[in-house]
C-alpha cells in the first residue's frame, strides 16, 4: 500500500465513514435491482437506430431508456406529453430525438454548441449533392466549399468519425473522403423517412435553464456528467474544432462556464450556497487527508452544481411532473462517493419526493469495506422523481 493508500486508511479508520455509511443503510430498502436497465443507460443502443446513430457519443444512454421513460410517464396524470418534456443535459441528442421519432414535444440544453447545432439538421427532408470537392485536400479546405447546414453537419460527424471515443486521432480510421461518403450514405437513408417534428436542443446552461418559463415542463429525462477523471469536453473536441470554422462567435471551444464540474479539468470556481451534504463533507474530507486536494475541489463543485441543476428543474416543471436522473457513482482514489443516495436526499430538500431508485449495474465489479458494510460498490442508478 502506498503513503496515500495508508493516509486514507488512517482517515477512515478515525471515523470517516460514518455519514456514508448511514446514507448506504437508510436508503438500502428503497434501492431496487433493474438488470434491464444495464444495457439502457449507455449509448450502445443508438449505433443501428436512424438519427440516433449519426454521432457516436458515448456519454449518453439508449433510445430504449426514452421509450420505457414515455411509456411510465404516460400512466401517471398528469400526462407529461400534453407539455414539453425535457433533457437539461441533452448531449447528442438522444432524448430529443427519440421524443421527435414518436410527435411528442420536448426540448433539450446542451453547453456545447456543435451538439446543439447538430440538432437543428435533422428537421431535413433531403439531402442535396455536394459542391465539387477534387482538389479539396483538408477537412479544412472542404469546410470552405461548403455552406448548407447540413453538409456542415456531414462533415463534423466525418471528422468525428475519424476519432476515437476519447477524442484522439484513430490511426486505423478511413481517409476524410471515404469517411465523407459514408456519412452522407447514411443521412440520406436516414431522410427518407423524415421526423415528424424538430424538437430543438438550445446550447445552454443545466444550472441556469434561463430560457425555460417557470412550471412549463411536462416531464424530465437526463444524465448529468459522471464524477470521474474522463474529460466530456476533450471527447467532442473534434465536432468542435469542425463548428468553430464556421461558428467561432458561437462555438464554447474550451469554455468551461457552462459546464458542471465532473473531473480535475473543470471550473470549479463556485461558492457553496448551502451547507453540503454530509456525506460529501465526508468524502472531501478523505480526499484532502490522502492529498487529493484538486479532487476534492472537484467533488465539492460537482455537487453544487447537482443542487443549482435541481433548483432550476424544480422552478421549470410542473407540479406532479416526473423528474428522472441517471447518475453514477464513483471511487476517486480509494474514496467511494455515493452520488445516487446523495442526490436523492438533496432532491428531498428542494421539493421533490423519491419515488424510487432504480440500480442497473455496478460500475466496479469488486466491493469494498464501508466501516461495518462490505462488498460496497459505486452504482449506476436512475433516481425517479416526483415534483411536490
Amino acid at each position: 500500500m502506498g503513503r496515500r493508500g495508508r493516509r486514507e486508511s488512517r482517515f477512515t479508520r478515525a471515523g470517516a465513514t460514518d455519514a456514508r455509511e448511514a446514507l448506504e443503510r437508510r436508503w438500502h430498502p428503497r434501492l431496487t435491482l433493474e438488470r434491464q436497465l444495464a444495457a439502457w443507460v449507455t449509448a450502445g443502443g443508438t449505433r443501428g437506430e436512424p438519427f440516433h446513430r449519426w454521432t457516436r457519443y458515448r456519454q449518453g444512454f439508449s433510445p430504449k431508456l426514452v421509450r420505457h421513460f414515455l411509456r411510465a410517464a404516460e400512466s401517471m396524470p398528469p400526462k407529461p406529453t400534453a407539455g414539453p418534456l425535457l433533457d437539461p443535459f441533452a448531449g447528442s441528442g438522444t432524448f430529443t430525438l427519440e421524443c421527435a421519432r414518436r410527435n411528442v414535444s420536448a426540448l433539450g440544453v446542451e453547453a456545447l454548441a456543435s451538439l446543439a447545432f447538430l440538432s437543428t439538421v435533422t428537421a431535413a427532408t433531403d439531402l442535396p449533392p455536394l459542391p465539387d470537392l477534387a482538389d479539396c485536400s483538408s477537412w479544412e479546405t472542404v469546410a470552405d466549399r461548403l455552406t448548407l447546414p447540413l453538409h456542415r453537419a456531414a462533415l463534423m460527424l466525418a471528422v468525428a468519425s475519424r476519432h476515437t471515443a476519447t477524442g484522439k486521432p484513430d490511426p486505423q480510421a478511413p481517409p476524410l473522403s471515404a469517411a465523407l461518403d459514408s456519412t452522407l450514405a447514411m443521412i440520406a437513408e436516414d431522410l427518407r423517412v423524415p421526423l415528424p417534428r424538430l424538437n430543438p436542443v438550445q446550447q445552454g446552461d443545466a444550472r441556469r435553464l434561463k430560457e425555460i418559463e417557470s412550471a412549463s415542463i411536462g416531464g424530465v429525462l437526463t444524465s448529468p456528467p459522471y464524477l470521474s477523471r474522463y474529460d466530456y469536453t476533450r471527447a467532442q473536441r473534434p465536432l468542435e474544432q469542425v463548428y468553430a470554422h464556421w461558428y467561432a462567435d458561437r462555438s464554447p471551444n474550451q469554455r468551461r462556464s457552462d459546464q458542471m464540474a465532473a473531473h480535475p479539468g473543470a471550473s470549479s470556481r463556485r461558492t457553496a450556497a448551502s451547507p453540503p451534504h454530509p456525506s460529501v463533507v465526508e468524502c472531501v474530507g478523505a480526499l484532502v487527508a490522502g492529498g487529493e486536494e484538486k479532487l476534492s475541489v472537484v467533488v465539492q463543485a460537482y455537487f453544487q452544481d447537482l443542487a443549482e441543476v435541481l433548483t432550476a428543474c424544480r422552478r421549470v416543471l410542473r407540479t406532479s411532473a416526473p423528474c428522472w436522473i441517471v447518475i453514477g457513482g464513483a471511487r476517486l482514489k480509494g474514496v467511494y462517493v455515493p452520488a445516487d443516495l446523495i442526490l436523492a436526499e438533496m432532491a428531498e430538500s428542494h421539493g421533490f419526493a423519491v419515488v424510487d431508485i432504480h440500480v442497473a449495474r455496478r460500475l466496479i465489479p469488486s466491493g469494498r469495506k464501508l466501516g461495518n458494510l462490505t462488498n460496497v460498490a459505486p452504482r449506476e442508478s436512475i433516481v425517479v422523481l416526483r415534483t411536490e
